[in-house]
C-alpha cells in the first residue's frame, strides 16, 4: 500500500483499531528494546543529516538493535505547524525519510509516521515537506492524528499527576516506537525536545496546561509512552521564540541520540542557550520529574558520550 495521510475511516478499520482496555502503563510497551546493562549511551554527530543518522545508529549497535523483520514501527516526527524545517518549529523531513529507509532495510512490516498537528493536518502535512520527502513508499502511512476516535483511554493508576490519558491508538500497538524531535525552545517548558515532544501522541493537551501540573504530568506521560529511539534533530534550533515561533535559529548541524529519553534530552539542554542563556537539564522541571519517575538518568556525569562527526567523501 502506498504512504498517505491515513483517514479516520480507513484508521480505525484496520488493525490499529483496537478498543480493549490497557489499566497499567507497564503492559503497554513489554516488547520495548531496553538499554544494555550498564551507564546510558548518547551519541552526537555533526554534518550532514542522512550520514549522521548512518553513524549515530552505527554507534548505537545498528538499526537492528530497534527493529526487526515484521515489526510496526511508529516514527513521532514534530510536525505539528504549518512551518518549513527551515524554521526549525518542526522535524527536518529529510532526517524522517533517512529513517524510515533504515527501518525498512531492517525488514520493517508497516511504518507509521504520526503525529497530532496544533494546525490544520493537510496544510501542516504540506508545508513540513514531510508529504513530499516521504514518497509513495509500500508500507509507509503518514498520520495527522486529528480525530479523538484515533485514541484511546488509558489509565494511570500509579501516577502522582496525570490519572488517566488518551493516547493515539498507533502508538499504543505498535512494537517499536522512535522519536525524532525537533530541539526547540517552548515557553512554559523552557524546551521543547523528545520528552515534551510525547504530548503529541495524545488527544487533550489543554488539560496538561489546567488543571494539571504541566511538567509533572509530562513526567507521567512519559512513564507511560517511552521511545525505543530518541533522536534530536539539532540540524537547526530554534533558541527563543518556540514552539512555534518565529525566533532566533541557531545552526547546530547535529543529530543526538540514544536509548536513555532523559539522557538524551539532558545534553540536548546543554548544547545551546536557551532564551539568551545556559540553562542545566535540573533546571527543566519536566526533566526532572521524569528523571525522578525513573524514566532515565539526567546526571550526565553518569552518561557515556560519543562524539563524531561526518568526514568529507
Amino acid at each position: 500500500m502506498s504512504m498517505k495521510a491515513i483517514s479516520r475511516r480507513t484508521f480505525l478499520k484496520g488493525a490499529l483499531a483496537s478498543c480493549l482496555p490497557l489499566p497499567f502503563p507497564s503492559a503497554l510497551f513489554a516488547r520495548q528494546r531496553t538499554e544494555p546493562e550498564g551507564r546510558p549511551r548518547v551519541v552526537e554527530v555533526r554534518g550532514p543529516i542522512e550520514q549522521s543518522l548512518e553513524i549515530l545508529l552505527e554507534e548505537l549497535g545498528g538499526i537492528a538493535g530497534f527493529v526487526t523483520s515484521g515489526d510496526t514501527v511508529l516514527i513521532k516526527p514534530n510536525m505539528s505547524f504549518p512551518n518549513p524545517p527551515e524554521e526549525a518549529t518542526t522535524t527536518d523531513p529529510r532526517l524522517v525519510r533517512a529513517m524510515i529507509d533504515q527501518c525498512l532495510r531492517a525488514g520493517a512490516r508497516r511504518v507509521l509516521v504520526a503525529d497530532h498537528p496544533m494546525r490544520a493536518v493537510d496544510l501542516c502535512l504540506k508545508m513540513t515537506g514531510m508529504k513530499k520527502a516521504c514518497g509513495d513508499l509500500p508500507g509507509v502511512y503518514l498520520i495527522g492524528a486529528s480525530q479523538e476516535g484515533m485514541f484511546r483511554r488509558v489509565a494511570l493508576p500509579r501516577a502522582r499527576e496525570l490519572r488517566n490519558v488518551q493516547v493515539l491508538r498507533a502508538a499504543l500497538d505498535a512494537d517499536v516506537q522512535i522519536n525524532l524531535p525537533r530541539m526547540k525552545s517552548h515557553g512554559a517548558t523552557t524546551v521543547s525536545l523528545g520528552m515534551k515532544g510525547n504530548m503529541g501522541l495524545i488527544w487533550n493537551r489543554t488539560a496538561f496546561h489546567s488543571p494539571l501540573d504541566l511538567n509533572e504530568a509530562i513526567g507521567d506521560l512519559n512513564t507511560l509512552i517511552r521511545a525505543d529511539l530518541t533522536i534530536l534533530d539539532g540540524s537547526r534550533v530554534l533558541t527563543a521564540g518556540g514552539p512555534l515561533g518565529p525566533g532566533p535559529v541557531e545552526e547546530l548541524g547535529c543529530l543526538i541520540g540514544g536509548r536513555d529519553p532523559v539522557a538524551v534530552d539532558a545534553l540536548g539542554v546543554r548544547k545551546v542557550d536557551w532564551y539568551g542563556k545556559r540553562v542545566a537539564p535540573e533546571q527543566v522541571a519536566h526533566l526532572v520529574a521524569c528523571h525522578k519517575r525513573g524514566v532515565g538518568e539526567i546526571d550526565l556525569d553518569r552518561v557515556d558520550f560519543v562524539s563524531r562527526k561526518v568526514t568529507a567523501l
